[in-house]
């Protein structure tokens, strides 16, 4: 699953566009590198100190993994505040009103996926380096992806996913509003306390 994540970690790193590399700055590295994840940060700074003595430096990034492309920051030098907002860009697009499709793994053909996978991937691949390395993951799990695509039908979520609020909690600002403009028959103040308890 596609993850970013945003904020100011206080860990300075030049490789972020820090003015310095910290302890904390140089653990976040090692954990990013560790862990399949890359960090961003924009060119410009992202704090002005009010401390004179203090230099803007860089503290919001951010952090994805698995995120198919790459991401952009831009300092805003708008607002009085010694952090300045920081627009991050993206290519990536979702959809709300649309859910994607999503495979049913469920009806998945393995034997299909197999032999998809095994089209796709080399029986002895050669690894010289870590950038070898990196490529026959990447290529694997490109290979997986399609395998899965091409093995599994599609299922679209049906409906609104959320439940349906009760036809009688519905009429409850209908019903109180008419009382409101005028003092209705007995019948309906029930029916308004009612719909309350409901509620």
């Amino acid at each position: 699953m596609p993850v970013l994540m945003a904020g100011d970690l206080n860990a300075k790193n030049v490789d972020w566009n820090s003015r310095l590399s910290t302890r904390r700055g140089q653990l976040l590295r090692d954990y990013a590198d560790g862990n399949s994840c890359l960090i961003f940060g924009p060119e410009s700074p992202t704090t002005n100190p009010y401390n004179t003595s203090a230099t803007p430096d860089v503290l919001d990034i951010v952090i994805t993994r698995d995120l198919p492309s790459s991401v952009h920051l831009t300092s805003c030098p708008t607002l009085s505040s010694d952090h300045l907002p920081v627009l991050t860009d993206t290519m990536c697009r979702s959809s709300f009103q649309q859910p994607p499709d999503r495979p049913d793994v469920r009806r998945t053909d393995w034997a299909k996926f197999q032999t998809h996978l095994e089209s796709e991937i080399p029986f002895k691949p050669e690894l010289h380096n870590s950038m070898d390395i990196d490529t026959c993951v990447e290529n694997l799990s490109g290979a997986i992806v399609g395998a899965l695509e091409a093995s599994t039908p599609k299922r679209r979520t049906i409906g609104d996913p959320r439940p349906q609020i009760p036809s009688g909690i519905q009429d409850e600002k209908p019903a109180a509003e008419t009382l409101a403009g005028h003092q209705g028959p007995r019948s309906e103040s029930r029916r308004v306390s009612k719909i309350g308890r409901l509620v």
